[in-house]
């Protein structure tokens, strides 16, 4: 524990204070000596979370205690923490999240979630793709890379979360449809990204895709027809769960979702290091145990299964299922004893040495 005071300490004074920072003013290009994360070697793999504090909020609202508690049923720390930046409550840099998040030792992961509602399956009435690429947002982004500069260390930050789903107002179906949006989306993505990397170079820039392309089957609908070019991404993740729902009618195994999305993941990009941004299983589905899912999952992560993963993040949530669907979905550790003795004996056991629970710092 002494090590993760240290480094909580060595993260703040590299940051000359909080997370309350007032941004410097804008410039043409940040402080050279801000720096990236450093992504793991062969072999290494960063263990992060979202620790979610109220299910209404969603991951907008993690707290130290829900991290807490995280942390103490695997008995382990964890090196990075994700969560959403929602543009439906503020543009703003999340300052006070991000600032505890790094006194506790850990870098921010942020989900750039630009949207005006959180509501599945429509197109938002203010964020298209088109008025990204428009640069009508420019403003926002720009004063939202100062402060994230201001902020004075490592962050990461994803933009486009699941695209390659159906769900989200930055996917094909809501941006003219799989002929035009996947193109769309890559010059949103690059737009973004060239705009605040000069502002703010301590961002390691992340692309999450969907475990499973919805639709499947299109070759309109692959990673690779989203992808915005190795030039403007660092990281390339995905999502992977087995039953998401009490009443999920899938149990997809975390080796199956994984083996058949990292074909498509180097046809994307050959040489960028990939991750599990999200994984989970919940604990209340009797047709998908979770406590054998997520030991099948760590055998495979840890053994070597993936060489060219270098991290993975658990979904810590539990909320009540849609009224038509009448029941708790618990991906919380703490709440399935089985779950909890299988993160243990991963992050504890013989194979724990390749688990890095602290950020690998410039």
């Amino acid at each position: 524990m002494c090590s993760r005071v240290l480094l909580a300490a060595a993260l703040l004074a590299a940051g000359c204070g909080g997370g309350s920072l007032e941004p410097d003013p804008p410039r043409e290009a940040a402080s050279p000596s801000v720096q990236t994360l450093r992504t793991p070697p062969e072999g290494k793999l960063y263990h992060g979370v979202i620790p979610v504090a109220d299910a209404l909020q969603g991951a907008t609202d993690v707290s130290p205690q829900a991290l807490d508690d995280y942390e103490a049923a695997v008995g382990q720390p964890v090196a990075y923490v994700y969560f959403d930046d929602e543009w439906s409550i503020s543009r703003a840099f999340p300052s006070e999240t991000a600032g505890w998040i790094r006194a506790r030792g850990a870098v921010p992961f942020v989900r750039l979630m630009l949207r005006s509602q959180r509501v599945p399956l429509v197109t938002d009435p203010v964020f298209t793709l088109d008025r990204i690429i428009a640069g009508e947002f420019d403003a926002d982004l720009g004063a939202w890379a100062d402060q994230a500069n201001a902020f004075g260390t490592p962050l990461i930050v994803e933009y486009g979360t699941e695209v390659n789903g159906d769900w989200n107002p930055w996917s094909a179906p809501y941006n003219g449809g799989l002929d035009v949006g996947p193109a769309k989306f890559r010059a949103a993505y690059r737009h973004i990204v060239e705009l605040m990397r000069p502002r703010a170079p301590n961002i390691t820039w992340a692309l999450h895709y969907a475990g499973q392309s919805f639709p499947g089957g299109d070759p309109r609908n692959v990673p690779a027809a989203y992808y915005p070019g190795d030039d403007v991404v660092d990281w390339v993740g995905i999502s992977a769960y087995g039953s998401e729902r009490s009443n999920d009618t899938r149990c997809n195994s975390f080796r199956s979702l994984v083996d058949d999305i990292l074909p498509q993941l180097r046809a994307a990009t050959a040489t960028k290091p990939l991750f599990i941004f999200e994984f989970g299983n919940t604990s209340t589905d009797p047709d998908c145990p979770a406590g054998p899912w997520v030991r099948d999952a760590f055998a495979d992560l840890l053994g070597g299964r993936w060489p060219e993963l270098r991290g993975f993040c658990w979904w810590q949530q539990k909320f009540v299922d849609g009224p038509s669907k009448g029941g708790t979905t618990d991906y919380l550790v703490q709440d399935d004893p089985e779950v909890q003795a299988a993160f243990r004996d991963a992050l504890t056991g013989p194979a724990a040495s390749k688990i890095l629970d602290r950020p690998l710092l410039p």
